[in-house]
């Protein structure tokens, strides 16, 4: 695993997240397992916040099924209310994503697709450019 693409990674998501409003907590471990990033936001005060466990992952390619469902065990175990995994390309995007439908076509009470997001760095920051942009131009 490449450390310096893992550290690279969270900082460019730490950045995205701040400038969307969330707090950021890093390495969240309740004893469950360890999670990337937890971005949380509470937008009105009588609405509950809104937790997202932010899981990096600096891996190219096919993807362990363990890595998955461990890491929405976890982010449901930390009382997380969407898993976001960041990948680094498309390969490693798409390979999450079937096995995603995979175990939702065994059945079961989580529907995973509707509760794991998978999307690549540059995707992340460039969604982040486009909402600075739009918001830019309505002020």
């Amino acid at each position: 695993m490449d450390t310096g693409l893992e550290e690279s990674m969270g900082a460019i998501c730490e950045d995205v997240a701040k400038q969307l409003g969330f707090k950021v907590e890093h390495d969240v471990n309740l004893g469950v397992g360890n999670i990337s990033q937890v971005w949380s936001r509470q937008d009105h005060p009588n609405l509950p916040e809104m937790k997202y466990a932010v899981q990096i992952l600096p891996e190219r390619g096919d993807v362990n099924p363990d890595v998955i469902t461990s890491s929405a065990l976890r982010s449901l175990w930390t009382d997380c209310d969407h898993l976001i995994f960041v990948v680094p390309d498309n390969a490693t995007q798409k390979s999450i994503q079937g096995k995603v439908r995979s175990f939702d076509a065994i059945g079961g009470f989580l529907q995973l697709h509707k509760y794991i997001t998978t999307i690549t760095l540059s995707e992340l920051s460039k969604g982040l450019a486009q909402s600075t942009r739009t918001t830019m131009a309505r002020a």
